[in-house]
């Protein structure tokens, strides 16, 4: 009787075990016995299909590799190898697909790099055992915590009334992190459950999406832009149009300048009061703060925006865009890799040097968070519990040591900043505005003085409102003439990435201060001192949103063809550091 769970129950497949059949490629060219076969010697060797995967069709591919595992593995002589498939072959197979599938308790799950998974072909075990998946998850009931739509909605949903796991994504806060860490393990162990109940692979562990690369690895991995899977059916990672940009969903680059985590990698605070730190402002639990850390802002959210693209503001449910929305965006099977790239920069900020560490703050480790586990049981977790990805979660990503010394745990510390100057109106966003900041005379010596910093100089973007989040990014430039080139001039870019629940939540607690983005320009100063562009009696700030990206080929868009209501900034001020205050 074959006892691994790909094999058992598949009467093909007993039949050749019990001797009384023979699998060929001519009597089982195609089916669902045969796919099977193929994801059992893919299991025995990973590179045993470079090309078509276990696709459920008997031809060459296959023929050689049940050549090589007969003479590998059941030591059968060269010159008496034939192609088909008997006993021997389909017993051994099941037995070693029976111990891959119950690895030790000590294993460490590996996290890796999507596009070192698709390196010869669009699917790998590891892709398609997600996307198997993916449309288990799928067909399961929105009531079963397992299911793909009650996960999803642990993050947002529309749907009223909510259930109580709904809605608990952490944004704009110190939780940030630690929230989206748990929301994922979870989720990893309920996809690992499926992936192994469908017989694939039980080391699964979900890829991560590190979209900081040279192209191709900066467009959408292959598996979610192919329409089927290897078998011929339908590909669940492939979303309909509309739901996605259509210049990502055709494989468009997204830019460097959009991707890069640099910025954020050189905080050395994890949290503070400022809205200039890693991992995010200190903010009372389950609320948020107005502030972003600088991971969260870039490239979590503008990767968000890129993705789902432009959503109209007449659009209150998923029928578009869904991850610009934070109640659609976990419905997008993207979203997992994309938030599993987040964690890992967590994790490769605390390897760096100058003494990055994360907060020793009570009430950020001892917060607790619910979520539904792979039996669909309720669970919490807190920071502390998740600090350690290898010794508490047992994961690890490819590109950093299992074993590491953990950075010391110091308390953050916020430094003070003196304005220097501000706008003086609210300025309206609907096109390219570009808008004075006026400096007094009492702050013209400390104007002078921050041109000669390398840090310790930041601009800030506050009290941003509007009523939807257009699936747009605003570039934020400084001294930039019309027509200029706006590379020395770019300081960063935002997003209204999750505006929508930020004015809920404000709403609810008596009040709006709109969101606040902030970003340390100190470079940018210098450059442009440098070039003699640097004077209080000139200085201008340009804000100007940027269509979506279109399809490789096709001409760059109006902005016109993309209507919002204007985003109102109340102010944009320019900060320095107390000197004695700068983090070496």
């Amino acid at each position: 009787m074959l006892t691994s769970r790909l094999f058992q129950g598949d009467a093909v497949l007993q039949s050749i075990a019990d001797d009384n059949d023979r699998m060929s490629r001519h009597k089982h060219a195609h089916g669902e016995s045969t796919r099977k076969l193929q994801t059992a010697l893919l299991t025995w060797k990973s590179d045993i299909l470079p090309r078509f995967g276990a696709d459920g069709h008997f031809g060459d591919e296959t023929a050689q590799a049940v050549h090589r595992f007969k003479i590998e593995e059941l030591g059968v002589g060269p010159a008496g190898v034939v192609d088909d498939v008997g006993p021997r072959t389909v017993v051994r197979l099941d037995q070693i697909q029976a111990a891959s599938q119950a690895p030790p308790a000590s294993t460490l799950f590996v996290r890796r790099d999507v596009w070192t998974l698709q390196a010869a072909a669009p699917w790998d075990p590891m892709t398609e055992a997600y996307a198997r998946a993916v449309r288990t998850m799928q067909a399961r009931p929105s009531t079963d915590p397992t299911s793909w739509s009650f996960q999803a909605a642990i993050h947002g949903s529309f749907a009223s009334p909510a259930n109580p796991l709904w809605n608990g994504c952490q944004h704009a806060s110190w939780f940030f992190l630690p929230w989206h860490r748990m929301y994922l393990f979870f989720f990893e162990k309920i996809v690992r459950a499926a992936v192994i109940a469908n017989g694939g692979p039980a080391d699964f562990a979900l890829p991560y999406w590190n979209y900081d690369q040279a192209a191709p690895r900066n467009t959408l991995p292959l598996p979610f832009r192919t329409a089927t899977l290897p078998d011929g059916t339908p590909n669940p990672l492939n979303l309909a149009p509309g739901l996605r940009n259509a210049g990502i969903a055709a494989g468009a680059q997204l830019p460097p300048a959009r991707t890069s985590s640099s910025a954020a990698m050189a905080s050395t605070i994890f949290a503070g009061l400022a809205g200039t730190t890693f991992g995010g402002p200190v903010s009372a639990p389950v609320h948020f703060d107005d502030s972003f850390g600088m991971l969260e802002a870039q490239p979590h959210n503008i990767i968000h925006v890129l993705v789902g693209g432009f959503r109209p503001d007449t659009v209150t449910d998923c029928s578009v865009a869904h991850m610009t929305e934070p109640n659609c965006a976990a419905l997008d099977p993207i979203f997992w890799l994309h938030h599993a790239n987040i964690d890992r920069l967590w994790n490769n900020w605390l390897d760096l040097a100058g003494g990055r560490a994360n907060p020793a703050d009570s009430a950020w480790l001892t917060t607790r968070f619910s979520f539904a586990d792979d039996n669909g049981a309720t669970v919490q977790l807190s920071a502390a519990d998740v600090l350690d990805s290898a010794a508490q979660l047992h994961y690890v990503y490819d590109d950093r040591p299992v074993v590491t010394v953990p950075p010391p745990i110091v308390v953050p510390v916020t430094p003070h900043a003196e304005l220097i100057g501000a706008t003086e109106e609210t300025v309206a966003v609907a096109e390219r505005v570009t808008v004075p900041l006026v400096v007094p005379d009492s702050n013209r010596a400390l104007f002078a003085d921050v041109a000669r910093r390398a840090a310790g100089v930041f601009l800030t973007v506050e009290n941003i409102e509007a009523a939807h989040n257009p699936g747009l990014i605003f570039d934020v430039l400084l001294n930039q003439p019309e027509g200029a080139d706006p590379e020395p001039h770019r300081v960063g870019a935002f997003t209204l990435f999750g505006v929508e629940r930020m004015n809920e939540l404000d709403h609810r607690h008596g009040g709006a201060s709109g969101m606040r983005h902030t970003f340390e320009i100190g470079e940018v100063v210098k450059a442009l001192a440098a070039l003699d562009l640097w004077s209080p009696d000139g200085l201008t700030v340009t804000i100007e949103p940027v269509p979506p990206l279109v399809p490789p080929g096709e001409a760059p868009p109006s902005l016109a063809e993309f209507a919002f209501e204007p985003v109102r900034v109340g102010r944009i001020s320019l900060f320095a550091v107390e000197r004695d205050d700068l983090v070496s």
